[in-house]
């Protein structure tokens, strides 16, 4: 049997996904989150269920029997067949493209790398190419140091050098039968630009208890705010210039609050939050950050449901010609950068199938100090494209 390997990359800029996926892509958002929060080993988080959930698509696409069913079930896709699915994503795919213009930048890309010696099946390049753009190239996976660079270049040149050396010539092989990729780019400017020369450092207490000192943006401005009883939490957005995208904080009442508040948001729409805000004055006091995340999904995705896809009864007949396979590897890789004018995100994800062997009216200011762990999501009304938590940030 021929293992199919799926490869998903994040970088540093944010990715985008709208209103049709806005159920499923939110469920699944929230399904990864929990698992990932699990490991304790490093503080910080971000990852893209938008980047992510395409990838597996373009595996779902050429899969049949349990393998699709699983796939379908896990990532909460909607449509009632594989065509249907496919419209909806073509759809997102067309939205997307509006929210690039002057103040900010958008690209969405898939690709796929697949040996000499395999043909996909005509079905599986049509739905592929037709709803999700992905484009189609032979390579020889013997030549490992070639292929590798050649598919790192891509990514890197779709995410504006924000995720490099996504894979290692090491992990390919001859037995490789195909590589799927996601790369998505984003970066925007705040609608109201934190100004530079009011940046300080102040204290910012980890969740090890632990003083940090880090750099924190101030801006006194209007936001849409809110009281979360419930979550023993406030919640702020912040929008990006000439975009429906915002970045959402969640931060504890409780400087040691985080996992607590976690749990909870296990049964809670990030939607729902964002129908409880109200426009209000905000005096509004954040650190900046940078983050990296690279993780193995595999076992992440196993939890979640999706095994079959990973063992010997795979099921991808409708992916490649004369080849059984299955899938060896998902990866992902994600990047953020918030400061004061604004934020950088990418992501991107593979797929590798191998072979199996300022004066203010007379009205209340609500402090927004972000000077303890808190969670993040980068989405609009109807999709969540970053998701992560922040326990000691990085700049």
């Amino acid at each position: 049997m021929t293992a199919l390997s799926l490869l998903l990359l994040l970088g540093s800029l944010l990715s985008m996904v709208q209103a049709d996926r806005s159920t499923g892509d939110t469920k699944f958002a929230l399904k990864l989150f929990r698992v990932l929060v699990r490991d304790k080993s490093r503080p910080n988080i971000v990852f893209s269920p938008s980047s992510i959930r395409t990838a597996l698509v373009l595996a779902y696409l050429g899969a049949e029997d349990t393998t699709a069913e699983e796939l379908k079930q896990t990532l909460s896709l909607e449509g009632s067949d594989k065509n249907d699915v496919g419209q909806r994503f073509a759809h997102r795919l067309a939205q997307e493209q509006k929210q690039s213009g002057d103040d900010a930048q958008f690209s969405y890309a898939n690709r796929i790398y697949v040996a000499e010696r395999y043909r996909f099946i005509q079905a599986y390049q049509e739905l592929a190419g037709k709803y999700l753009r992905a484009s189609a190239e032979n390579v020889n996976f013997g030549e490992r140091m070639k292929v590798s660079q050649q598919i790192n270049s891509w990514v890197a040149a779709k995410t504006h050098d924000q995720i490099k050396d996504l894979i290692s010539a090491d992990s390919l092989s001859s037995d490789t039968a195909a590589i799927l990729i996601n790369a998505i780019y984003f970066k925007a400017q705040w609608e109201h630009a934190f100004s530079e020369s009011l940046t300080a450092v102040h204290d910012f207490a980890s969740s090890d208890g632990k003083k940090v000192r880090t750099s924190f943006m101030f801006l006194w401005e209007f936001f849409r705010y809110a009281e979360l009883p419930s979550l023993n939490a406030t919640a702020l957005e912040i929008r990006y210039k000439g975009t429906n995208i915002v970045l959402l904080i969640i931060l504890p009442l409780e400087e040691q609050g985080l996992y607590a508040l976690e749990k909870k948001l296990s049964d809670v729409d990030l939607h729902e939050i964002s129908s409880q805000m109200r426009r209000e004055h905000v005096q509004l006091q954040m650190p900046k950050f940078k983050l990296e995340f690279e993780v193995s999904l595999k076992p992440v995705l196993q939890q979640l449901g999706i095994k079959t896809m990973f063992d010997p009864n795979a099921d991808f007949s409708s992916l490649v010609e004369g080849a059984d396979m299955a899938i060896s590897e998902v990866k992902h890789k994600a990047f953020i950068d918030v400061n004061e004018n604004g934020t950088t995100a990418a992501a991107s994800t593979y797929v590798e199938v191998m072979a199996k062997s300022v004066k203010l009216p007379n009205r209340k200011t609500y402090p927004f100090i972000v000077d303890h762990p808190f969670l993040f999501a980068i989405k609009d009304e109807h999709s969540t494209f970053f998701l992560g938590h922040v326990n000691r940030p990085y700049y």
